[in-house]
């Protein structure tokens, strides 16, 4: 019968040995992910103090972080946008086509935080050479039905990082999701909320720079500019603080969710 790593609040399967917590699938990847070689203090915690440990872990990488989502994306912000510019008026497919491959980006993070936490940390352009061959069969159902899953955060971990096969992934997802999953939605909301402030900030910052005595009218212009005819250039620099918003807040989404799903390995 498969040993189970003992005081584990969600019993998996060690297939790969005595030590390791996440199974054969992050090990495939070259890495040893050993408990005796963790690196932070692994206790029951609240789900906010599981979400600012995650968080804790993202800001001590930030450059391998932050430099692997923007690695990640950058290429396809540039493609998508340079393609809708080219057909002319397309701006809001490129912004619909980048929103759907975040959990590529995500993984990306992860895989900074998961190598972090085990004591192997990786750099940015190190972690996305790895993604050709890490967690690639458990990954695809969050480009396509999956995608909507407020959850992602905490579900992700469980697929790239275990190694297990598809009936055992579904067995696992429900039992870190059996304390964890009202913590992941508000988690996913309170990032959106952030975002949106971030993109309502950038887009009222502009009119800092407005006299004003011009303000009234300057406000009429911009809803004129909306309201009609939007130069590409407009929309292009629309979705770039999008991408620029999601960019900052992405990794602590990341983060957090990683930090709930190591506080139900506990």
């Amino acid at each position: 019968s498969p040993a189970f790593r003992r005081g584990a609040s969600t019993a998996s399967p060690q297939s790969c040995g005595r030590w390791y917590c996440c199974g054969c699938g992050a090990v495939a990847a070259g890495v040893r992910m050993r408990i005796d070689q963790l690196n932070v203090a692994l206790r029951a915690r609240s789900s906010w103090e599981a979400m600012e440990l995650g968080m804790a872990l993202v800001r001590r990488q930030p450059r391998a972080a932050w430099g692997a989502w923007l690695l990640a994306s950058a290429p396809l912000f540039v493609l998508f946008n340079a393609l809708a510019w080219w057909h002319g008026d397309a701006f809001g497919w490129a912004w619909l086509l980048l929103w759907w491959c975040k959990p590529a980006f995500d993984r990306v993070v992860l895989y900074v935080l998961s190598r972090d936490v085990f004591g192997e940390p990786v750099t940015a352009w190190q972690a996305l050479r790895a993604q050709r061959g890490w967690g690639v069969s458990g990954f695809w159902g969050y480009l396509g039905w999956r995608r909507f899953s407020p959850v992602r955060n905490v579900c992700l971990p469980v697929n790239l990082l275990e190694g297990a096969d598809a009936p055992l992934r579904s067995l696992r997802r429900r039992a870190v999701l059996s304390a964890a999953a009202g913590p992941s939605m508000l988690l996913t909301l309170l990032c959106l909320g952030f975002e949106a402030v971030l993109v309502i900030g950038a887009l009222s910052a502009i009119f800092l720079f407005v006299p004003v005595e011009l303000l009234s009218d300057s406000w009429r212009a911009a809803w004129e500019l909306v309201r009609q005819d939007t130069p590409a250039w407009a929309k292009f620099g629309l979705n770039g603080v999008f991408w620029l918003a999601a960019s900052v807040i992405g990794p602590f989404h990341v983060g957090a969710g990683f930090g709930l799903y190591l506080n139900r390995r506990t």
